[in-house]
């Protein structure tokens, strides 16, 4: 499986560079630092959110309510820190830690303990979230105005000429991919994805850890709608309207299998940089908003049909393979090596 991983990611920092050589050559301005600097910006924000939809979708379940959880955690800190502009940013980081939280429980509640389908459970949620925010919000609209300079500063804060989101998003990625890689827990996200009945076989505790996927999930939404109004200033119930349909596009053409147990969170992390830089270049070029929609809902076909395609593949193997006796596999071997 890390075998095949390397090559999904290698594909992908090549599928990378093909489009930022292709923008190039039409836009130069493309390797500007200051078009750099936001296309990197632009992908933090999706990017993070992408890393916990990877892990929930490696466990064989979807998370629509995302985007509603960044709209939610959003406005609360926000509208916390407006009303406190003297307060600490770490209290403001743990409303918004706290919101998206409470949040991922919710769904994990309705998932693991009320057995909803995790599809079902969420547009339900996406639904009542963003209602609840709306009712609070009341139709207000924080700006930056009324927001501390220390907050709005985060967005604009760099170490090593790169912006500190970028690292911050760099850190979570490394750290999860490690965790997912090189931890029983995350070994068991990959099992319990792939069989889950094996997984009950063999002892893995399926409500606690898909409790834990959709509580990480919610914890990353919270921590992004903090980072959200740092960067854009303007805070309102309705913003991120198309988030989730933005991280699971990055997730799943990041190479993590939409039918669970295969993927990494460092794919969908370059999923999330590829549609930024598709973005941008799109911009830059002057050419129609549809077609960026256009490609990507065909990149999302395309990966989908080329995932089931190899998981049926690898299945019949596998079966062929059983129904191999052992003396014909052996004498096969022998006769291979004379």
């Amino acid at each position: 499986m890390s075998r095949l991983m390397r090559i999904r990611e290698l594909g992908l920092v090549a599928a990378l560079l093909v489009i930022c050589a292709s923008v190039t050559l039409r836009e130069p301005r493309f390797l500007n630092a200051e078009n750099l600097e936001q296309i990197g910006l632009s992908a933090v924000l999706v990017g993070i959110v992408a890393l916990g939809e990877a892990l929930v979708i490696i466990a064989r379940q979807i998370d629509l309510s995302v985007g509603a959880m960044v709209a939610a955690s959003a406005f609360i800190a926000a509208d916390w820190l407006a009303a406190n502009p003297d307060g600490s940013l770490a209290i403001v980081f743990l409303i918004g830690l706290g919101v998206g939280v409470a949040m991922g429980i919710g769904n994990a509640l309705l998932v693991v303990a009320a057995r909803i389908p995790a599809i079902v459970a969420t547009l339900g949620t996406l639904a009542i979230y963003r209602g609840a925010v709306i009712i609070i919000a009341g139709g207000r609209q924080i700006s930056a105005t009324v927001l501390p300079d220390g907050y709005l500063a985060i967005a604009q804060m760099h170490a090593g000429g790169v912006p500190l989101l970028v690292w911050v998003a760099v850190l979570l990625t490394l750290t999860l991919g490690w965790v997912a890689r090189f931890t029983r827990t995350g070994r068991n996200l990959y099992t319990l994805g792939s069989s889950p009945e094996n997984a009950r076989v063999i002892g893995i505790n399926e409500a606690w850890h898909l409790a834990l996927v959709f509580i990480v999930c919610g914890a990353l939404c919270g921590f992004v709608g903090v980072l959200w109004g740092a960067r854009f200033g303007t805070v309102d119930a309705v913003l991120a309207p198309d988030l989730h349909l933005q991280a699971i596009s990055a997730v799943v053409v990041g190479g993590v299998s939409i039918f669970g147990g295969s993927g990494s969170v460092y794919g969908a992390a370059l999923g999330a940089v590829i549609f930024a830089v598709l973005q941008n270049g799109v911009q830059l070029l002057g050419i129609n908003q549809f077609w960026l929609q256009a490609v990507t809902g065909a990149a999302i076909l395309g990966t989908v049909i080329f995932y089931s395609l190899l998981t049926r593949r690898a299945e019949r193997a596998e079966r062929a393979a059983r129904r191999q006796p052992v003396g014909l596999g052996l004498a096969t071997r022998l006769g291979a090596k004379q």
